[in-house]
């Protein structure tokens, strides 16, 4: 059972992704026999072809409406004091050495 499931899902994996590319290697091939206008001079056709899928655009479908924002600013102060006017080193940190490379 485990293994027949394995293979029905990777069959339907594989035509799920090699469906776009047969889609458009068809599409390409139905498309062969169309006339296609060479010359170099401006001038005007008709429409050499129609295609639904060579015409698809994406359009926006949600049109959002016109909506008056107001901005609010807020501003904050604050005040630091100094809270160490020096730098506590115990004695025990004194005698190791500077991890850093020497100077030459």
């Amino acid at each position: 059972m485990r293994q027949q499931l394995k293979k029905y899902g990777s069959i339907f994996l594989l035509l799920l992704f090699l469906f776009p590319l047969v889609e458009k290697q068809l599409h390409i091939l139905d498309h062969l026999d169309d006339t296609r206008c060479v010359a170099t001079d401006k001038h005007f056709h008709e429409m050499e072809h129609v295609c639904h899928i060579c015409e698809f655009t994406i359009t926006d479908s949600c049109i959002l409406p016109d909506i008056q924002l107001t901005v609010i600013r807020s501003e904050q102060r604050h005040v630091f004091q100094v809270l160490a006017e020096n730098i506590y080193i115990p004695e025990a940190f004194q005698d190791l050495p500077s991890r850093a490379p020497p100077i030459c």
